[in-house]
């Protein structure tokens, strides 16, 4: 590093000494440095975003995150809090972290993406390793969704292959073509790796407004009798949101989703 950045130096600083080295030379000296540059990962991740930047993940400050950013949803909180420091503390999670997320249009899903995002990598939303996939914007047309189902599969193939910590975000689920959650669902197992490339580090949460009037139901319970919003557990919203999605045609795949928090992370 220290003969590339010397090499870059005198470059710079001796313009009359350059005037008088052939072009050739001069090309063939610059491709050495900048070879250097770019094939020395530390010192490229100064000036680009790396995937392996960030191998850590601050609790607390994602916590301040979460309690100074979201309001009135104390379930989401203890979930993403637990499940995401969990998950990126430990060094090797036996299959991907599934997150999935549902309520009515406004109550924060697209806002805690974007929370999380955002601690684990600096460019949030905007990073290289985020991929968001709306349903209704990209995969809009039923009569197309086996070439969806194979562009899907190889984006998400690629870009894990890439950067092992890929985040992939789905919104609207409820709205997804079920083949389309079919061809997610072997990526979300307890699989070492399929055809050679490991899912165990990546992260999938989905979005969903299935189950947001059974959710506002066991809230309306809870007010009736007398009891506080925060006295809810993830427990009491589980079975409302189990029967929504099996009800939802396009939702059956959410279902692993919504028991491996439950069991994985004792909420």
């Amino acid at each position: 590093m220290k003969l590339s950045w010397a090499a870059l130096g005198l470059v710079l600083l001796a313009p009359l000494a350059v005037r008088a080295v052939e072009p050739i030379s001069l090309g063939l000296a610059l491709a050495g440095v900048l070879t250097g540059y770019i094939s020395y990962p530390r010192l490229y991740c100064l000036f680009a975003e790396c995937c392996s930047q960030k191998q850590s993940l601050s609790r607390d400050a994602l916590q301040k995150d979460l309690d100074s950013k979201l309001f009135g949803q104390h379930l989401a909180k203890k979930v993403i809090l637990n499940a995401v420091s969990g998950f990126i503390s430990n060094p090797k999670p036996k299959k991907p972290l599934t997150l999935s997320l549902h309520g009515w249009t406004g109550t924060g899903k697209n806002f805690v993406s974007k929370i999380i995002a955002e601690n684990i990598y600096e460019g949030g939303l905007n990073s290289d390793y985020v991929h968001l996939f709306v349903a209704t914007l990209h995969f809009p047309h039923v009569s197309n969704i086996t070439l969806y189902k194979d562009q899907l599969q190889s984006w998400i193939r690629g870009n894990v292959s890439a950067c092992a910590r890929s985040i992939f975000i789905f919104d609207e689920m409820d709205k997804m073509h079920a083949g389309l959650i079919d061809a997610i669902k072997p990526y979300l197992d307890y699989y070492d790796n399929l055809d050679g490339v490991s899912y165990q580090k990546a992260i999938f949460v989905f979005l969903s407004n299935a189950g947001a009037e059974r959710i506002t139901d066991v809230a309306l319970d809870f007010w009736r009798s007398g009891k506080q919003r925060e006295e809810i557990k993830l427990r009491d919203m589980e079975h409302a949101l189990s029967v929504s999605a099996f009800n939802n045609k396009n939702m059956h795949g959410l279902l692993i989703t919504v028991t491996s928090l439950v069991a994985e992370h004792g909420l």
